[in-house]
């Protein structure tokens, strides 16, 4: 596995109390009390959402996609559904326990585009300025029959060279390389709930989440799973 983390290509410093001793480089990651290896899937709300009655809810702003029509999580019927949209770890490794084997990617659409055009939630969330520079990136991920899994949105930022080359490598998927390399990161649910999966086909269930480094936003991703996979079953519905 390649570990690529040189502070010099991570933009802006480290957060309080991150890396090694003081004059070492120090390594993008959550801050030592939030840390979560993403590579060991872990469900229930996500660290800000998470409140006591009558406490304000921290965290960014929610996100729904304009596609995503929200519903939350306890109202699908599916323990199964449930788990895999309320869990924090990574997608493609949920999928592939869910599945039985590896899960491979598909890259069908990837644009280089200034963050003027994107709606202001969006810049808000990844703390984009109108002549910062984003990845817009489309694609499939399917298990290792060829089945098709989900459809994903991502919009990463690109205001440092290994989130460039992770948004733009088209054989990896995203959870993945950000784990090969060794970037600490974290999943903050924003939307959940019920989208398209085809014209033709029935509503799929559907997420929408931020991935950070400790303080730093660095994509949001929006993934629509094929209802033959993941059912999209609700309480007392369809």
């Amino acid at each position: 596995m390649t570990t690529t983390s040189p502070a010099s290509q991570w933009p802006g410093p480290a957060p309080h109390g991150e890396g090694g001793p003081p004059g070492q480089p120090t390594r993008p990651g959550l801050p030592h009390d939030q840390r979560s290896r993403s590579d060991s899937p872990r469900t229930g709300p996500p660290h800000d959402q998470r409140t006591t009655p009558g406490s304000p809810r921290t965290g960014p702003a929610p996100y729904r996609p304009a596609g995503l029509s929200p519903l939350p999580v306890g109202s699908f019927a599916s323990a199964v559904t449930r788990m895999l949209l309320a869990g924090d770890g990574s997608t493609t490794l949920l999928l592939e326990a869910l599945t039985g084997g590896p899960i491979g990617v598909r890259l069908q659409g990837l644009d280089i585009r200034p963050a003027a055009g994107l709606p202001a939630d969006v810049r808000a969330l990844l703390r984009l300025t109108d002549d910062c520079a984003v990845a817009v990136r489309h694609s499939l991920l399917h298990d290792h029959h060829g089945t098709p899994v989900s459809h994903n949105e991502v919009i990463a930022s690109l205001s440092a060279p290994i989130l460039r080359q992770i948004a733009t490598d088209p054989v990896r998927p995203l959870g993945p390389n950000l784990i090969a390399h060794d970037i600490e990161h974290g999943r903050h649910l924003r939307s959940t709930g019920l989208a398209r999966w085809s014209a033709e086909e029935r509503a799929a269930v559907s997420k929408a989440y931020l991935i950070r480094a400790a303080d730093t936003p660095l994509m949001l991703v929006w993934e629509i799973f094929n209802p033959a996979v993941v059912p999209p079953s609700r309480h007392g519905g369809p």
